[in-house]
């Protein structure tokens, strides 16, 4: 029903489009920079020569050299050109996402150099800049979350920190509230605080003014019934004063209702004849096979799940979400400028899962809201915001919904001192999480009660020019955690040399960490698995007192533009991160009494009569990943109707001090080396002077310069944006990913590549209406590109686009 009362009002917002009269707006300067190339050669000539007369330049040349250097925010805090950016920054216009045809925000970033991006299920991906991915690998799917990269809306973070990453169904906006996305690659810790260690990924919302239309939009319809639309209405009150209400939704499906098991030795199934049908390996089943899957023991896959239909609210969905969002600004001229904007989000997927079963797939359900305030004073400028909900990372598995709140307040000064610029800042943030409301008599949450991190931090950010050419940029913060009560300092040196007017060359060095995180520290769960094989106890616990992840980084970067139509870029890294950590085993413990004999000769049986239990602990390990890289991309405005676009990134990492064990692993060899303490110790057991064995013993071979294969060597994109005639425009990309080989605790998959061939031809109506075909994955290749997950093939849908 939510599907078709959005799919009403944007047929209703279109309608009215088309009884309005045109109406020639005068363009502001700030309407010609929000235009893209292709939009400027659909300009009337008066309009076009306006618009000259308007940025003050007087050629068509100078004025496409203008647009194709957008300026840049994140890469330094300041306004900038990009060309000129001191870090590896991409900018990412909305005209440029709406030509691409992508239909999430995460598929967007494809079009970003550096960002590897891999579809889950339908529209659900995994994004990761440049990789670091499945790390530490051979260990749970929640290790395969990207923690590494840190997300803002407006400056506001949206980071899950009950895990670390990015929850991305959970963003309240859509494409109706996006101006631009900036990425900056590379650690940022030093400009925006911890889990900026890969980069930044910020997200710019539009701002309303006298030439915004009033109400906007769009939405499409395809195959595996699809539905995404947007829209928003926008009105300039005079006086400074702006309001506007966004509101987006998405419905996806799968082409299957089936799950990944992962393979057990012996796992079976009954057949038609009465008998059981063995499998071998992994492979997806119904959900009423997945309760009646049995190991070689005959013991239940699917325990402990009581009802295995609760684990997924609907398995043929994919992703549903939808959210509303309210902005008012109040900037009048003079010193002083406010902005606030409000929002909320609902949102269920079918993905990889956060939890722990023997299957691959985990639904999430979120209920969450934001407020968040900016002001400007003068040179200072602050920024409150805080976020709260419900959030199910694992519906249907105990112990995963929990209430959480994130409070955030910064305060920067802008200090101009000559040719040196000075930037100061203050932050703090507090991020909480309770399961308590949730738990049922009995059971054990992961949390048991609220938990809480907190974040204090004092920067400086210094950028200097010198002799009236080299800039030279410093960043340093230091932060102060309550768990792990310690204090780290991250940093950034940065400098540009411009050769010519043509050519800039830059250098960055950097360190940044992640900041601690609730499962981390906090983890206090008890896992009973009677009726399984031992051990009958798993106890996970959190570790207040860890060393947080820790990234160093050295970057050297190169611009052209051979023509004024031409931008090449290319950057080659190279950086060693270190203090990557995991829930392990950390000890294993047997009880012991003289009735365990009776079992003697069933070793197994007198193994699980002794009820062991192992205590899995968060801790460090010693592995360090050391990854060399490089990127290169080229903007190219052929003419005014056709522009070319691609990049490509090349990585290899290298792991040292690797353990090949999985949790499981450690845990067999634990139990197995106490169970063979038992017949040499049997006169002290029979006679109650030894009641318990335990054991800490872990592997301790380690291997090292072994190649990383969960990240691709080779990733990237090309594009070409054609317009034949005024009212057609034809868009199309390619992406590529190369082979990667995926391992968790249970199983390892080596993943082909993938080329990924997407069309959009868009039609224009009038002035107020396009309508569009969008072809994803036209060339319906459907293997796929995330391990143990969907085989995503080809998304056909049309749809129409309105703005008046």
């Amino acid at each position: 029903m939510k599907k078709f009362i959005f799919l009403f009002i944007l047929t209703f917002a279109c309608v009215a489009g088309f009884s309005q009269d045109p109406q020639n707006k005068e363009m502001t300067r700030e309407q010609v920079l929000t235009m893209s190339v292709d939009e400027l050669s659909q300009l009337p000539l008066e309009d076009l020569m306006a618009a000259m007369d308007l940025m003050g330049v007087s050629s068509m040349e100078e004025l496409t050299n203008l647009l194709i250097n957008k300026g840049v925010s994140s890469a330094s805090k300041r306004v900038e050109n990009a060309f000129d950016s001191p870090l590896a920054s991409t900018t990412l216009t909305k005209e440029e996402i709406e030509m691409s045809g992508a239909t999430t925000i995460e598929e967007a970033l494809r079009l970003v150099p550096g960002v590897i991006v891999r579809e889950k299920t339908n529209g659900n991906f995994d994004v990761h800049i440049r990789g670091l991915d499945n790390l530490p690998q051979k260990n749970m799917l929640i290790y395969s979350e990207n923690t590494n990269t840190l997300l803002m809306i407006d400056g506001r973070p949206v980071f899950n920190y009950v895990h670390g990453g990015i929850v991305w169904e959970t963003l309240p906006v859509g494409f109706a509230d996006i101006d631009r996305i900036e990425v900056v690659r590379g650690p940022a810790s030093a400009l925006y605080g911890p889990n900026a260690v890969n980069g930044v990924i910020n997200i710019l919302t539009e701002k309303t003014n006298a030439s915004s239309s009033l109400v906007s939009g769009s939405g499409q319809m395809g195959t595996q019934n699809t539905y995404t639309g947007d829209i928003a209405i926008r009105k300039d009150w005079g006086n400074g004063i702006t309001t506007s209400v966004t509101s987006n939704y998405q419905h996806r499906e799968r082409d299957t209702k089936e799950i990944y098991v992962f393979g057990k030795e012996g796992m079976s199934l009954p057949d038609n004849s009465g008998g059981r049908t063995v499998f071998d390996g992994g492979r997806f089943f119904q959900i009423d096979q997945y309760s009646r899957l049995v190991d070689a023991n005959g013991l239940s896959i699917s325990d402990p799940f009581d009802d295995i239909d609760e684990l997924f609210d609907d398995p043929g969905l994919a992703r549903e979400n939808y959210g509303i969002n309210g902005y008012v600004g109040y900037n009048p001229e003079g010193i002083a400028s406010f902005d606030l904007s409000g929002g909320y989000q609902n949102s269920y997927v079918n993905s990889s899962t956060l939890g722990d079963p023997p299957t691959s797939f985990g639904g999430r359900k979120s209920n969450t809201w934001y407020g968040n305030l900016q002001a400007a004073i003068g040179r200072l400028k602050l920024q409150t915001n805080y976020t709260g909900g419900t959030q199910n990372f694992a519906t249907g598995d105990q112990g995963f919904k929990i209430d959480m709140g994130q409070f955030n307040a910064s305060a920067e000064f802008d200090w101009q001192i000559k040719s040196l610029n000075l930037h100061p800042g203050v932050s703090f943030q507090n991020a909480s999480y309770d399961d308590s409301p949730y738990l049922k008599d009995g059971e054990s949450g992961y949390l048991n009660g609220k938990k809480e991190l907190n974040t204090l931090s004092a920067s400086l950010r210094a950028d200097y020019l010198a002799f009236g050419k080299l800039r030279l940029v410093a960043a340093l913060r230091a932060e102060k955690y309550n768990y792990p009560d310690k204090l780290y300092g991250s940093w950034q040196f940065a400098g540009t040399l411009p050769i010519g007017e043509r050519q800039r060359i830059r250098a960055v060095y950097s360190r940044a960490n992640r900041s601690s995180f609730i499962v981390n520290s906090h983890s206090n769960y008890t896992w009973d698995r009677e009726g399984r094989m031992p051990p009958r106890f798993i106890h996970f616990a959190g570790n207040e007192d860890y060393d947080l992840m820790t990234i160093d980084m050295i970057e050297l970067g190169y611009r052209i533009r051979p023509a004024s139509n031409i931008v090449l870029e290319a950057e080659v890294f190279g950086s060693d991160s270190r203090n990557y950590g995991a829930l392990m085993p950390a000890s294993t413990t047997l009880n012991l009494s003289p009735e365990i004999f009776q079992y003697a000769d069933n070793p197994i049986m007198m193994l699980m009569a002794t009820q062991p239990r192992t205590s899995i602990v968060y801790q460090n390990m010693e592995l360090d990943a050391r990854q060399i890289g490089a990127s290169i991309s080229m903007d190219w405005v052929l003419s005014s109707r056709l522009i070319a676009k691609m990049h490509a990134t090349w990585q290899k990492t290298t792991l040292q001090d690797f353990s090949s064990y999985t949790r499981d692993e450690i845990i067999e060899m634990q139990m197995m080396s106490l169970a063979q303490q038992i017949e040499p110790n049997a006169m002290e057991i029979m006679t109650g002077q030894l009641t318990e064995l335990s054991t800490s013993a872990k592997p301790e071979d380690l291997q090292d310069d072994l190649e990383h294969e969960s990240t691709p060597s080779l990733w990237g994109m090309v594009s070409l944006t054609y317009k034949p005639i005024e009212k057609v425009e034809i868009s199309s990309y390619g992406y590529y990913l190369s082979e990667q080989t995926f391992a968790n605790q249970y199983a390892s998959q080596t993943i082909d590549p993938k080329f990924i061939l997407n069309a959009k031809a868009t039609y224009k109506l009038n002035n107020f209406a396009k309508v569009f075909i969008n072809a994803r994955n036209i060339l319906n290749d459907n293997s796929n590109e995330f391990a143990f997950m969907d085989n995503v093939g080809g998304i056909y849908l049309v749809g129409l686009r309105f703005n008046y």
